[in-house]
């Protein structure tokens, strides 16, 4: 069993630290390998040089903190929080930092190569993955889903490492090896990966929009599905008209219920160039098929809209009203819903639409404080999102996958649709 420290005994061990970086009388280096820090805090703390080899930081709270050259090798950072963080040449080895964030944090010449993953379980301890599970689309350090947008990442070493679904927008990695990297769905829109080894490196369904590659050795890349600058679809200039006339036809259908007007089917279009719509009333509208990555929908009005097998990617659905939504094998890995309405929508006639996730991906996605009564979230692909103080009642999740999701599971349904009939 690893050995839990609370928050005043880590204390004074950082103190003894930081006197020791300043050259003072009585100062320790930090030694805290194999030791249960999860959910304490060292924000803003100068930490460089210190030892967390092997140790347990979830959900720990590092940010501001100065961690260069530290020792992580097969550390867990699952959800640990390294905002502005400066880790320069850090050793991040084997780690494991799914779900992390990492925003602006200052990774320079970090070493993210092969190493054995530590994992910790609070009734087993520590222990390390065996070479299957390692195999299990792992294989260097593990940011599946981290955040790093902004980070500068230049000429870190990241054999085999995997970056599937993170947040790599805007990032640094000049000069960097890659080799082997998984990026399969990470977002590197305005990245800079010139002059770096991109050598059997996976991007299939990448973000690489305003990505730079210039002087990159690329060799065995794929790229299959990854969006760039080249539409995705029809265009906004094949609509049959401008977008703002055809908003204002399809709000003369809402207000006739159907009589006038035409309703709004955006179906089968490439709409990341949609100027912002938070004033339009966009309910029941169709847009099937359609590529949104990274839109910003928050507040607005969208009942009973279609969404289904669309790329949703990292939309922030804030605040909006989607009651009786559909977004039914749709891809909305990372997106927010922070408090947004998704229960089911009353219909005039007393009919009861209900809203749908099934089959969706739904990875890293954020439903704090969303109204989810009654949501049917079977089949969809749950791991690491976040429920917290979400309402739940009648919500389904019929086989969904629930791996490191942040969820009450005493309160959640999994029963099929057919059993509550």
């Amino acid at each position: 069993m690893l050995k839990r420290l609370d928050q005043n005994e880590l204390e004074k061990i950082i103190t003894k630290h930081e006197a020791f970086c300043k050259g003072r009388a009585g100062g320790v280096r930090a030694n805290m390998a194999r030791l249960d820090l999860s959910g304490l805090s060292m924000r803003e703390r100068d930490l460089s040089h210190a030892d967390f080899t092997g140790s347990f930081l979830y959900e720990t709270d590092l940010r501001k903190a100065r961690l260069d050259y530290c020792q992580f090798f097969g550390a867990d950072l699952r959800r640990a929080n390294f905002r502005d963080t400066s880790m320069v040449r850090v050793d991040l080895r084997g780690a494991l930092l799914r779900g992390a964030s990492m925003n602006n944090a200052d990774l320079t010449d970090a070493d993210l190569r092969e190493g054995s993953f530590a994992s910790f379980d609070p009734k087993k301890g520590l222990s390390f993955l065996s070479e299957a599970e390692q195999k299990e689309g792992q294989g260097g350090t593990d940011l599946r889903g981290a955040t790093l947008s902004s980070a500068k990442l230049s000429g870190i070493v990241a054999t085999n490492s995997n970056f599937e679904d993170a947040d790599l927008s805007k990032a640094t990695f000049i000069r960097a090896d890659l080799s082997g990297a998984n990026m399969r769905g990470a977002n590197l829109a305005g990245a800079d990966l010139s002059s770096c080894v991109l050598k059997n490196v996976n991007l299939r369904d990448a973000n690489l929009v305003g990505a730079q590659i210039d002087f990159a050795s690329l060799v065995n890349v794929d790229m299959a599905g990854a969006l760039t600058d080249k539409p995705v679809g029809k265009t906004l200039d094949e609509l049959p008209s401008p977008l703002e006339q055809l908003i204002q036809v399809h709000k003369i259908w809402l207000e006739s219920k159907g009589v006038k007007g035409q309703r709004l089917d955006l179906s089968g279009f490439d709409l990341r160039k949609v100027p912002p719509l938070t004033k339009a009333d966009l309910a029941m509208f169709c847009a099937e098929n359609t590529v949104w990555y990274g839109y910003d929908f928050s507040r607005i009005n969208m009942q009973a809209v279609q969404f289904k097998n669309s790329d949703l990617r990292n939309c922030n659905f804030d605040l909006a009203d989607l009651r009786g939504s559909h977004f039914v094998k749709a891809n909305l890995v990372g997106a927010s819903f922070r408090r947004s309405r998704l229960e089911s929508l009353l219909l005039d006639n007393g009919r009861l639409v209900k809203t749908e996730f099934t089959g969706a991906s739904l990875r890293y996605a954020d439903f704090t404080g969303a109204q989810l009564n009654d949501v049917d979230f079977s089949g969809a692909d749950l791991i690491f999102a976040d429920f917290t103080g979400a309402i739940l009642e009648g919500t389904l999740f019929h086989e969904a996958l629930l791996e490191e999701t942040k969820i009450d599971m005493d309160k959640i349904n999994k029963k099929p649709v057919s059993a509550k009939k």
